[in-house]
């Protein structure tokens, strides 16, 4: 039985791996004509060491944010992918992208790049690729950089 991807879910954030994510995710999406939800998380946590709130911050994230989203959209759009939808939130990067978003968007596959961190790093803050690889519904694809060494 071949499986048909109704809607992917590619998870953004501008590093390489990302890319390479979305890359696939178009590929996947005009194969299965599938809808393409591209989502961004703007990671509250690294914000919450800053002493004094500053809306400023925020607002300014979110728009660049919004404007990264609209330039993948337009990417996918060009490569041939009709029904595209955008998502960007204010949080955890592991929980949002693990169960929050891929229910609200009913999506059945989620793309992501692999991390950059090294062994020391995960073992920190660990890995938003394997927290979804533990916490997803639905099936994960874990792009990677073929050229970069870990």
């Amino acid at each position: 039985m071949l499986q048909k991807y109704e809607n992917i879910l590619v998870a953004i954030d501008g590093s390489r791996e990302a890319e390479l994510a979305f890359e696939k995710g178009v590929n996947v999406a005009l194969r299965n004509k599938s809808r393409l939800t591209i989502a961004h998380v703007i990671d509250t946590r690294a914000l919450q060491s800053v002493s004094t709130f500053d809306a400023e911050v925020y607002e300014d994230l979110q728009k660049d944010a919004k404007q990264l989203v609209t330039e993948y959209e337009n990417k996918a759009r060009e490569a041939g992918v009709n029904d595209v939808v955008t998502v960007v939130e204010l949080g955890n990067p592991k929980t949002l992208l693990a169960t929050e978003i891929p229910d609200a968007q009913k999506a059945d596959l989620i793309m992501v790049g692999a991390t950059g961190l090294n062994a020391f790093e995960r073992l920190l803050v660990g890995s938003s690729s394997e927290y979804i690889l533990r916490h997803a519904k639905v099936d994960l694809l874990i792009v990677r950089d073929s050229e970069k060494t870990m």
